[in-house]
């Protein structure tokens, strides 16, 4: 029996509390209590004092039992073993989103612009929403249009030539009527290479977009790229149901520019400039530069309009349009 055994034997036959015993040796009750639980041991005077308060004798220090220490749970083998089945479950579970994103998008892959096979080719651009959900951004007329302020899940397939491999894929945009590198940016960029065939981005669709977004392959001197037209439309609300992108610009003696509409059919909307001789509208929606200026392109529906302004410049220069906003209100008669 050990001494703290001993004494707790003690305390009770007598039936003395810890605090009792405790006053008796002038101790606190906590060192009693870690006497009795072995945690620590009384000093040779204290021994002495247990013996005459409880009438019992302890035995010498190498007559008790000694404990074993009990080894520690963490040691390097289960630290191992931790990390690797750490590194397996998270290796399952990027496993079994991948297959998810591909399995549930209805996205047909676009036709490579290399189809020879030794050079590198895109075979699939996927959209899905933050919860990885499929998006169908496509609205038929080569528009793509996302919610402004939403976060995309841009996936990108590409298949490696028997000539050169993909070391890196990016992304950039480039706003609509502009088509120059000093408007081009690049939103990301990611490695490829050591087998894997797909790039993942998370992309922050501006308030304000109308443009081009580039997907691009780099790989052995050359570079692969598609090109799919985007824009924004402010998250919907129960009193606004026709909606315009904020602003746009086009440069004179270059092409006009289709403005992509959503909320109403394009047959059945009508379209005004609020200054023809900056910039004229057809019934379908193109909208043609005339002269150097500010206009305002609207699109009337039932009950509803938005609108949509437009610069036009004589050349492309690196700055933006101040103050574009979307603005979308009922007709007031």
């Amino acid at each position: 029996m050990t001494i703290g055994e001993c004494i707790k034997q003690a305390r009770e036959n007598l039936g003395m509390t810890q605090e009792a015993l405790a006053e008796k040796l002038d101790v606190s009750r906590q060192a009693v209590s870690k006497w009795e639980l072995g945690a620590s041991v009384p000093s040779p005077e204290n021994l002495e004092l247990l013996e005459e308060v409880l009438g019992v004798s302890f035995p010498a220090p190498e007559e008790q039992p000694q404990s074993v220490p009990k080894a520690p749970f963490w040691n390097w083998k289960r630290v191992v073993l931790l990390i690797l089945g750490v590194l397996m479950i998270l290796g399952i579970i990027s496993g079994i989103i991948f297959d998810l994103l591909i399995r549930d998008s209805h996205r047909a892959a676009p036709t490579p612009i290399y189809p020879d096979i030794s050079e590198p080719c895109i075979t699939g651009i996927y959209f899905f929403d933050g919860d990885a959900a499929p998006l169908q951004p496509d609205l038929g007329d080569g528009w793509n249009s996302f919610t402004a302020g939403e976060r995309v899940l841009v996936l990108v397939e590409f298949e490696d030539g028997a000539e050169h491999s993909v070391n890196a894929v990016s992304l950039f945009l480039t706003p609509a009527g502009t088509e120059t590198l000093d408007q081009r940016e690049q939103i990301a960029i990611q490695a490829a290479g050591e087998g894997r065939n797909f790039a993942l981005f998370a992309w922050d669709i501006p308030q304000s977009l109308m443009g081009h977004l580039e997907i691009v392959l780099e790989g052995g001197g050359r570079k692969v790229t598609e090109i799919l037209n985007v824009t924004a439309v402010p998250s919907p609300e129960e009193d606004e149901a026709l909606t315009l992108p904020g602003g746009a610009v086009l440069i004179i003696g270059e092409p006009g520019l289709t403005l992509p509409v959503s909320g109403a059919p394009r047959e059945e909307i009508i379209w005004t400039s609020s200054n023809p001789d900056v910039a004229e509208v057809s019934d379908g929606g193109e909208v043609l530069p005339v002269s150097l200026g500010r206009t305002v392109i609207t699109a009337s529906w039932n009950e509803w309009s938005a609108e949509c302004q437009v610069e036009v410049r004589s050349k492309p220069v690196p700055t933006d349009i101040p103050g574009v906003s979307i603005s979308r209100q009922k007709n007031r008669a």
